[in-house]
């Protein structure tokens, strides 16, 4: 069990970084040939669609795994109701977004590219549903390899729509192509190695399922609002230059952010397991955990503010100038993901994942309250105020929940990364005529050389963090 699990681990995480670096490679390659405006217009359409994408699946494709994974004779079943079900809501979805678009003034060709990157989110919602038969029989190995074989024709052809004919028409076009043919090749090997699955309603099915999915779906919808609404915003009452700037920084710190999901993704069956089994293990892999993230936290937001600038100039040049502040105030949201997010996983692990609910909704409504508020004053650097904010509240909100029932030693681990991370920043702007990339490796290696000499780390700790509680769970 041990080998396939690992085995399966290698396969998506193989898979989910090849995703991550072609989606980096795209946005590169539109935001540095189209530039700040084409930038924002794609970004403003696909924030609006992507609320829309929200119902998609909204649950669903979660609540297949866990009771196929038990069961793997409703394999059938859950498909019949499920793609039926998927097919009716994905023509209401794309009824909305051409209405909605007809309000959207920025670009003439605007219906057809919200056309398309809705149907592409609504084929990615049905993919999402077969790659949960992959997972639910733990044959991981057909996702990836369709993944990697869907995101390498993406970049293809997304390079052929941005290089080479500067559209933003065939860009979104690129993205339905490849999600369709992705859904293609799932529905052949889930026909021919699975289940032959057709249509059809059952009414106690559905009572079943909209009793069992909607704690998902009310979270999915309070995290996708959250992470689109101020592009949404931002269009909506700023010229879409704004957008652009914006859209980038995002998209940079977006990197890291998905690289964060992989590593906790990784974490969190170690943490599920060791909270049934042994809770002394648990909370000491918790801690060790919390403390990696707040070192890797402290170095990626002291190299971001300082550093943005040059990296921004070198890489897109002076017409996303406007994209360096909204970069270094995202990178201190960012800073505090590193922790939410392994906190929010901490809270699903065991099994209380509907308390922190509660803390998104409200966080979700204070990002939309502030985002309205600080827009219209300071443009894209006000939205990225805006959700510095909202992450600090959710963090305070998480942790002091967590802190009643586990002895958490967060504020303990701050002080001498903290420390560790400010000699590296002076050492840094003292350096700063000096090559952008040198600075960057010079303030990483300095940084770590004091958490060395201050005692925060050794070379037993790094073991402990790489192996994510192996032995605990040996025990």
């Amino acid at each position: 069990m041990i080998d396939k699990i690992r085995k399966n681990t290698l396969w998506l995480l193989t898979s989910q970084g090849i995703s991550i670096i072609v989606s980096l490679f795209l946005t590169l390659i539109l935001a540095k040939h189209l530039g700040p405006r084409y930038n924002g217009i794609y970004n403003y359409a696909n924030s609006i669609v992507g609320i829309f994408a929200i119902f998609v699946d909204f649950g669903m494709s979660t609540v297949l795994i866990r009771d196929i994974a038990r069961d793997t004779n409703l394999a059938k079943k859950y498909l019949d109701n499920i793609v039926s079900l998927k097919i009716f809501i994905g023509i209401i979805i794309l009824l909305l977004i051409t209405i909605t678009s007809l309000f959207v003034k920025h670009y003439t060709d605007i219906t057809l590219i919200m056309l398309f990157l809705g149907l592409y989110n609504i084929l990615n919602g049905f993919y999402i549903l077969f790659a949960g038969i992959f997972r639910s029989h733990n044959k991981m190995v057909y996702e990836s390899i369709n993944t990697t074989i869907s995101k390498i024709l993406m970049l293809i052809l997304g390079i052929i729509a941005l290089y080479y004919y500067k559209s933003l028409l065939d860009y979104s076009l690129a993205f339905f192509i490849t999600s369709l043919i992705s859904v293609i090749i799932a529905v052949f090997i889930i026909k021919k190695r699975f289940t032959n699955f057709s249509f059809s309603i059952n009414k106690d099915f559905w009572k079943y399922m909209l009793k069992e999915i909607w704690p998902y779906g009310l979270s999915s919808i309070v995290v996708t609002v959250y992470f689109t609404i101020d592009q949404v915003i931002l269009g909506s009452i700023k010229p879409i230059t704004q957008v652009g700037y914006y859209a980038l920084a995002r998209s940079a710190t977006g990197v890291v952010t998905s690289i964060i999901g992989i590593l906790i993704g990784v974490l969190f069956p170690s943490l599920s397991l060791l909270f049934k089994k042994d809770l002394s293990a648990f909370s000491d892999l918790v801690n060790n955990s919390i403390k990696f993230m707040i070192i890797l936290a402290v170095i990626f937001v002291v190299e971001m503010i300082l550093n943005s600038k040059g990296y921004v100039l070198l890489i897109f040049g002076y017409k996303y100038y406007g994209s360096i502040l909204p970069l270094q105030l995202l990178s201190i949201t960012t800073g505090l993901i590193f922790v939410n997010a392994l906190i929010g996983n901490i809270f699903g692990a065991i099994d209380r994942q509907k308390e922190l609910l509660l803390g998104l909704a409200i966080s979700m409504v204070i990002n939309i309250v502030l985002n309205f508020s600080l827009i219209p004053y300071f443009n894209a650097p006000g939205a990225a105020f805006a959700s510095i904010l909202t992450e600090l509240f959710i963090g305070i909100y998480s942790y002091t929940i967590l802190k009643r029932s586990y002895e958490i030693r967060l504020l303990k681990f701050l002080k001498v990364p903290v420390l560790a991370g400010i000699i590296a920043g002076f050492i840094m702007f003292y350096f700063k005529n000096l090559n952008i990339i040198l600075i960057s490796f010079v303030g990483l290696i300095v940084y770590f050389v004091m958490l060395v000499i201050l005692k925060e780390i050794s070379i037993q700790f790094i073991k402990e963090s790489i192996g994510l509680g192996r032995k605990g769970e040996n025990t």
